[in-house]
């Protein structure tokens, strides 16, 4: 429905076009009152257009459609009484003088709102005919309102995606959480042979590449996202499979772990999901991200694929 205020004159649409329809009998009336206001909002819109900012009473929109205040209120009510065919006619013309019989106004086409008018005034007679017209109607509606099989597949394909993508972020935040209260624990019975080891002199000893614990929680929660994606490419679902790699990667596992995820893949013969999945995080990750997993799959001895990621971020 348009909007309830006008622009110029910001008035709120009158209290008889926005009554509530209270009551469950008569629906094919009320269906028809439905339709009957927007044309009739759209008229009343126009008129305070054309009168420079203030709109056209009541009385006056009644009697541009050789009606009267009364009828107009019944017609967009609860009330028994059914408008003509002819009003009907002259308020799509009035409301919509653009669209032809074929055409359609804000929402609906003339024929179509013949067709309300009809079901609405059989249900008023207890007309069978018309009663099952609506229900026709109704059916039809319905139809048009439901989902295709091919797209109600993809929204479920989507949600089920979605579905799988929200428990793997559990299980890696689970798996997260374990591994800090671990250190936690750790740390405490560290602590005094820290301390220890600090008031003697260091010893020359070699640095280490990476930090030992870091190194087995980025492996786990890479492991944990490969293994779930090599199910669903067992299962012959590898778009679904990719889907998961595409998120996983980019909103939850660090650059490290990305680059983890690639080794185990590539060790595990699924190159086909490696490829695209580098292609995708290359084309689609800022200058960072990409370097940081470009240089840790050198480091791993995969040079192939950091230069795979490089060449695909330049593209």
């Amino acid at each position: 429905m348009p909007s309830a205020a006008v622009d110029g004159s910001r008035r709120p649409l009158p209290r008889w076009l926005t009554k509530p329809l209270v009551g469950d009998g008569l629906p094919r009336k009320r269906q028809l009152a439905l339709a009957i206001r927007p044309l009739l909002v759209e008229l009343w819109t126009r008129g305070a257009t054309e009168s420079g900012g203030t709109p056209p009473t009541q009385a006056e929109l009644a009697e541009r459609l050789h009606s009267n205040s009364t009828s107009l209120s019944r017609f967009v009510s609860l009330d028994p009484r059914i408008p003509s065919e002819k009003f009907i006619e002259n308020l799509y013309k009035a409301a919509c003088p653009d669209a032809t019989v074929s055409g359609g106004c804000v929402g609906i086409t003339l024929e179509a709102l013949q067709d309300l008018r009809t079901s609405a005034d059989g249900e008023r007679r207890g007309c069978p005919s018309c009663v099952e017209l609506g229900g026709r109607i109704d059916s039809l509606t319905a139809q048009l309102n439901a989902l295709c099989p091919a797209c109600a597949a993809r929204e479920k394909e989507r949600e089920d995606a979605a579905a799988l993508a929200a428990s793997l972020r559990q299980e890696v935040a689970s798996l997260r959480s374990r591994v800090r209260a671990l250190e936690a624990s750790e740390a405490g019975l560290q602590a005094r042979p820290a301390m220890a080891k600090a008031r003697r002199a260091p010893l020359p000893v070699p640095r280490q590449q990476r930090d030992r614990q870091r190194s087995q929680k980025e492996v786990a929660v890479a492991r944990q996202l490969t293994a779930q994606a090599r199910e669903l490419d067992s299962a012959g679902q590898q778009d679904e499979a990719l889907a998961l790699l595409r998120r996983g990667t980019t909103e939850l596992l660090s650059p490290t772990e990305t680059a983890l995820v690639i080794v185990e893949l590539r060790q595990q013969k699924r190159d086909h999901l490696v490829d695209n999945l580098i292609h995708v995080y290359g084309r689609d990750q800022g200058d960072r991200p990409v370097m940081t997993v470009a240089a840790e799959l050198h480091e791993e001895g995969a040079a192939d694929d950091a230069g795979a990621v490089l060449r695909a971020a330049l593209k």
